[in-house]
């Protein structure tokens, strides 16, 4: 078998692991397209966040960055500043404190989410934009609209001394049409960074992102995120196969939080399954790991059978059933969990990161008045304080006592 491999010396790692030789085959890697090095972007403090009832407080969010930037971590994506003014104020003191790692806010394809991050003077931006042309609908009503729209926001976030990662939520649901009519303009004109691949339901097989990430590379010439949920239980197989594809940088959370590729499992997976360096120090990891545990309230994330799976907070989520339901249809599935002996109803739970439609499905849900925009918005004000107040979420009758005392 030795004549066969690139590299007899890089599955045994004296005194730290030993992996398979077949990893390193030359006949196993004769067409990856690896990357020198591989970064990691960690969103344990936004997407990680967004598992329903789950909420970091700014000290907590401070706390988890630093270890995050003391294990070695490149990229640290701090929060979606727009939810609330806490994780506004946690990414400007994020980007004001830590030297050694880039802060990353997530902002939506909007002037108002860019101006906000751009007070809070971080280094790059996540902006996302869907990949699909239903999910652009959804949004703009117009396709060529909405993709205008986001080209002109990244020249702007350019001309404001950002880095700009144009984010392709539902890439696996995409075809290859509708992503490159997005990211030539988003690279050519605005001149765009990067371009961030998203499994957003974990529904690709590794073997499929690999190809696809190939493909992206030969329509651009920028490094390629790829950003992977767990969904089906491939998060981080699936971001080692995009690697494997050429992609230069892995989105992570730490424990798999959110249902996200876990920071611990791809970290290791580059460095002995793959033999790349990916500048982590590993030993800092499970300190890293019992602090996210600590603060989160949860264990690790388990497809198909954790109890947060049929539940939606995540505003944007929120507002895509939302109009689902003003069309009459029922908002979209990817799993019918019945086929795993569940019930598939999803339920809108209310927390720090609801949106103004969960809490107009929240009424209509316990056979409420739908209250108009205006009281929707006050009453959405006094949930998330309250549900950053108790770490969790909030309840049914609280959020009755609230809807009574706004609508009265």
């Amino acid at each position: 078998m030795t004549d066969e491999i690139s590299n007899e010396k890089l599955w045994i790692k004296p005194g730290k692991w030993i992996v398979s030789p077949y990893n390193y085959l030359q006949d196993v890697r004769f067409d990856w397209k690896l990357p020198e090095k591989v970064l990691i972007h960690d969103s344990t403090l936004r997407d990680g966040e967004q598992t329903p009832g789950v909420v970091f407080r700014k000290d907590e969010k401070l706390k988890i960055a630093c270890a995050l930037a003391d294990a070695g971590v490149q990229r640290i994506e701090g929060a979606m500043p727009i939810v609330s003014p806490d994780d506004a104020e946690a990414l400007a003191t994020m980007a004001r404190e830590i030297k050694s790692s880039e802060i990353v806010g997530f902002v939506r394809s909007r002037k108002d989410d860019l101006d906000l991050v751009i007070k809070c003077d971080v280094a790059s931006i996540v902006m996302e934009i869907p990949a699909n042309t239903q999910g652009i609908l959804n949004i703009w009503g117009d396709v060529q609209k909405g993709i205008e729209e986001h080209v002109n926001l990244v020249m702007y976030a350019k001309k404001h001394g950002l880095k700009v990662t144009t984010f392709l939520p539902n890439t696996t649901l995409a075809t290859l049409e509708e992503i490159k009519r997005i990211i030539v303009p988003a690279v050519k004109e605005g001149k765009t960074d990067h371009i961030g691949l998203a499994d957003s339901y974990g529904i690709i097989i590794p073997q499929a992102l690999t190809w696809l990430v190939k493909k992206i590379k030969e329509i651009v010439n920028v490094p390629i995120e790829v950003h992977c949920h767990d969904y089906w239980g491939n998060g981080t197989s699936n971001a080692l196969a995009g690697v494997i594809g050429g992609a230069e940088i892995i989105h992570t959370c730490v424990n798999g939080l959110g249902g996200n590729a876990s920071l611990e499992e791809c970290v290791m997976g580059v460095n002995a399954l793959l033999g790349l360096e990916t500048g982590i120090k590993t030993e800092k990891l499970y300190g890293l790991s019992k602090m996210v545990r600590e603060f989160s309230k949860i264990d690790w994330y388990k497809p198909f059978f954790d109890e947060l799976s049929n539940s939606l907070e995540i505003g944007l989520l929120t507002s895509m059933a939302w109009k689902s339901l003003s069309r009459g249809e029922k908002p979209p599935t990817m799993l019918n969990l019945e086929v795993l002996g569940r019930k598939t109803r999803t339920q809108i739970v209310l927390g720090k990161k609801s949106g103004r439609r969960s809490i107009m499905l929240k009424a209509k849900e316990l056979g409420l008045s739908i209250p108009t925009e205006e009281k929707a918005y006050k009453i959405l004000q006094r949930i998330k304080q309250l549900s950053i107040e108790k770490k969790g979420l909030v309840t049914d009758e609280e959020f009755k006592q609230i809807y009574a005392e706004i609508e009265s």
